[in-house]
């Protein structure tokens, strides 16, 4: 299968991003994503869904390397609302999947998606969508989509951030953000 026609089957991107407040003060970003898996779109730009941005990316670049087990239950999520405190932690609102890596080749399956803080009513499950990409097609979408993210971060003023503990997780954030982008690159 060629790349071009693998990408078809996992097309994920950033529609729009932007600040919920000033930029010196708001520590992620959120906008609009587009994510479409074998056919099926999960979210997209213009229906009402806001999702965080620099933190599901950095929740994304994690998946890279190694294998994301869906559970809803018990994680936050591989494409995160970000109406929480800030690094991940918080809403329910969010979109998960399985991510298994074997032989140069990603397994995505067990997608669910939460669009309300109710986890029986907003729950839209994704029971047969299941697809296998190369491990290069996964890792260029996920790349391209976290280096967008930073973009915004790197033409933006510095953040005004007062309180220490929040500044070393806003530190920590970025300096694993950045190895992964660093790992993912070199290539």
């Amino acid at each position: 299968m060629e790349d071009k026609e693998e990408k078809n089957i996992f097309n994920f991107n950033l529609k729009t991003q932007y600040w919920l407040s000033s930029e010196e003060e708001d520590l992620c970003s959120h906008g609009e994503i587009y994510l479409k898996v074998n056919g099926t779109v999960i979210t997209e730009a213009d229906i009402g869904e806001e999702w965080g941005i620099s933190e599901s990316a950095l929740a994304l670049l994690r998946t890279l390397d190694a294998d994301y087990i869906s559970n809803p239950d018990c994680e936050e999520g591989l494409i995160l609302h970000g109406c929480g405190a800030m690094l991940m932690s918080g809403c329910p609102i969010s979109i998960h999947w399985s991510v298994q890596h074997k032989e140069g080749a990603v397994f995505l399956s067990d997608f669910v998606k939460f669009t309300s803080t109710d986890l029986t009513e907003g729950k839209i499950e994704y029971p047969d969508l299941r697809i296998s990409v190369k491990k290069a097609v996964y890792e260029q979408e996920i790349l391209q989509f976290a280096k967008q993210a930073k973009a915004l971060f790197e033409s933006s003023t510095a953040k005004e951030i007062e309180d220490e503990y929040d500044q070393d997780m806003y530190t920590d954030f970025w300096k694993e953000y950045d190895h992964f982008l660093q790992k993912y690159s070199a290539y």
